[in-house]
């Protein structure tokens, strides 16, 4: 369900307080403004069933919450699971592991609006969002590693095509690449050369880009003399 109008100090447990009398919430989340921190004044609560959220739609339509009046609407992910998505664009889903590729970003999203909307899956390691090394912006995707690969299975199932920041984000597992790569990161090197330590894409073109804003020599040039 999509719950609008929500008063500012709605948080994500409150919100599913309000709405688990209905039946069984599987997540509700309060999105906020990664400038301010603040609510933006909707959120969105999942059900284990659509029965469920048909039921909360009729019945708690209007409800007064923190003395506001929410709005609630029916709200479907444009790829309901990874099965249809892979129909759709034609993905060769990888191998499961404890990270997962998440692509389609806003360039506006960081490392925490990520950390909590995967955080309510389990437990997350790490988050990184990879830069352009020139202009320091986002590349438009990122990394969540995960403690375990069942986490990661269950962050896949369910929030492959969810809305963050307006955008529905695409997500599979990364693989490490090797072991001269050095990294977990998968298809970005996540863990790898992205700052210049050489790590992923020095370690298959001998530091050619690797170490050009590092601590070695400058693109190999040295090996050279």
């Amino acid at each position: 369900l999509f719950v609008g109008q929500l008063s500012w100090n709605i948080d994500n447990d409150w919100l599913k307080t309000e709405f688990e009398g209905v039946g069984e919430v599987v997540s509700a989340r309060v999105q906020m403004d990664r400038q301010t921190g603040r609510s933006r004044g909707f959120g969105y609560v999942e059900y284990a069933t659509p029965e469920l959220a048909l039921t909360a739609l009729e019945q708690l339509q209007g409800k007064e919450i923190d003395g506001r009046a929410v709005k609630l609407d029916l709200s479907t992910p444009r790829t309901p699971n990874p099965v249809a998505r892979a129909k759709q664009f034609g993905d060769v889903p990888s191998e499961p592991s404890p990270t997962l590729f998440v692509g389609n970003i806003s360039w506006n999203t960081n490392e925490d609006m990520l950390w909590e909307h995967f955080g309510t899956y389990g437990a997350v390691s790490s988050v990184r969002v990879p830069t352009d090394r020139e202009t320091g912006k986002p590349k438009g995707f990122a990394y969540v590693e995960f403690g375990d690969v069942g986490t990661a299975k269950k962050a896949l199932e369910g929030s492959t095509g969810a809305d963050i920041d307006g955008r529905n984000i695409r997500l599979d597992y990364s693989q490490p690449r090797d072991n001269s790569g050095g990294d977990r990161g998968g298809r970005g090197g996540g863990r790898g050369g992205g700052r210049g330590f050489g790590g992923d894409r020095g370690g298959g073109r001998g530091g050619g880009r690797g170490g050009g804003r590092g601590f070695g020599d400058r693109g190999g040039r040295v090996s050279h003399l």
